[in-house]
């Protein structure tokens, strides 16, 4: 099956969000030029990558882009985005998606904005979605008669491409110019702060082409079947002994003779040694 055009897509992610606000009692949002051609933008960008995120390649952000491309004219405004990538996601998919939590819910549905901007896109049968919500300070609309101007990257930063987990599970990114720490630690979807720690770094640090970043620390070697060794232990360690039994020697009880029945011929067996030795102890002192 054919994919359907990107412009067809996000009109129908725009379309679907709008449904989603009238079952709300809200008025559809307004679809505003300078929005869309920023969502679709970094829609792109997350195609190009292979994977979603908020950040564009320079790590400049949604508001900070809707910013530079024109949006508000200069006023204060604010932005939400929300991204999604599946395959076979259609924007129904990805509406039930967002609506799962109160983050994602909130940039389709918030009592303020008021302006909307979509892009979409297949690549490998992934389909990817942007869907960028705004309003000026006060609730209003921006009413952007014109798209935006120039909005290429900026020239300079690579895009941060994920690297692969090695054999042993750990993950390792070699930095390319000018990638920053926060940029790599959305990519890799990290918080900064335990990328900073794993790494000893602090938030202030300067990163260089080819400097490695620990996103991932592998997991400790496990002796194999093979290296086990015939007394239980492991390959290295020294081997152990089995503890083993020696005879006890112990007293065994004689038993005795059991008694005469009469008393009297006792006594009388006695007397009679008695004199027996008596007569015999005389007879060597008379000699």
């Amino acid at each position: 099956m054919q994919a359907a055009p990107a412009s067809s897509l996000g009109s129908d992610l725009i379309a679907a969000v709008n449904q989603l606000r009238a079952s709300y009692g809200l008025s559809p949002y307004i679809v505003d030029p300078i929005l869309m051609a920023v969502a679709d933008r970094q829609n792109d960008y997350s195609i190009s990558i292979g994977q979603i995120t908020h950040y564009g390649p320079d790590g400049s952000r949604p508001r900070d882009q809707a910013i530079d491309a024109g949006y508000g004219g200069g006023a204060t405004v604010f932005i939400s985005e929300n991204i999604a990538m599946g395959t076979g996601l259609t924007p129904a998919d990805a509406v039930d998606m967002w609506t799962g939590d109160d983050p994602h819910l909130n940039t389709m549905i918030g009592p303020y904005y008021r302006d909307v901007g979509a892009g979409a896109g297949e690549s490998d049968g992934s389909y990817y979605y942007t869907l960028i919500a705004g309003y000026v300070a006060g609730g209003i609309s921006a009413h952007s008669t014109a798209p935006a101007g120039d909005l290429s990257w900026p020239v300079g930063p690579a895009p941060v491409i994920r690297s692969t987990a090695q054999a042993d599970g750990s993950i390792v990114h070699v930095v390319e110019s000018g990638q920053t720490l926060w940029t790599i630690a959305a990519v890799y979807d990290v918080d900064l702060n335990d990328l900073l720690k794993l790494n000893g770094l602090a938030g202030t640090a300067v990163l260089h082409p080819g400097d490695q970043i620990i996103i991932r620390r592998g997991n400790p070697a496990t002796p194999t079947a093979g290296e086990a060794t015939a007394t239980g232990g492991t390959k290295g360690a020294p081997p152990t002994r089995a503890a083993t039994r020696t005879a006890r020697i112990t007293a065994t009880p004689i038993p005795m003779p059991a008694p005469p029945r009469n008393p009297t011929s006792v006594a009388l067996i006695v007397g009679g040694a008695a004199l027996l030795v008596l007569g015999i102890v005389l007879g060597v002192r008379r000699t």
